[in-house]
């Protein structure tokens, strides 16, 4: 694979089955973190409620955009969109001290787009530079010569 290539969709990840199984326990313990009836307080690592809300989504998408094909970015954000919204359904259907915040919505998906963009920049550079590293002694690149 050519460096110009890995710009256009990054080779394809070893054990990529092991990296999708563990995102979907990411998702998993953000359900269980979401529903608990007296939530965990990071008020002493997070001033606003909301700045926890893009963290975490935050990371998910950057988790989920490391391991999904640069292509299918726009199904990641969408189904991690829709897995905040149902989050939230299921937290105003709860009644147990968890409430819908549509705001929270909205943290949530500010946070996986902005990951999905970062994603889409920082990726393809990253592996770009691998694999010119990698190139680097096996006689494939060639550097210009100094006179």
């Amino acid at each position: 694979m050519s460096v110009e290539s890995a710009f256009v969709d990054p080779p394809k990840l070893r054990l990529a089955w092991f990296w999708w199984a563990v995102g979907y326990v990411l998702l998993a313990w953000t359900v269980n973190d979401s529903l608990e009836r007296h939530p965990p307080d990071f008020g002493a690592l997070f001033a606003n409620d909301k700045v926890l809300h893009f963290t975490g989504y935050f990371l998910l998408a950057i988790w989920f955009g490391g391991v999904a094909r640069r292509r299918s970015y726009w199904l990641v954000g969408l189904c991690l969109i829709a897995f905040s919204g149902f989050i939230e359904i299921a937290q105003g259907l709860m009644h147990h001290g968890r409430q819908a915040e549509w705001l929270d919505f909205l943290a949530n998906s500010l946070g996986v787009t902005s990951a999905l963009v970062i994603a889409m920049i920082v990726i393809p550079v990253c592996s770009a530079l691998i694999l010119r590293l990698s190139a680097i002694g096996d006689g494939t690149t060639t550097f210009p010569q100094a006179p």
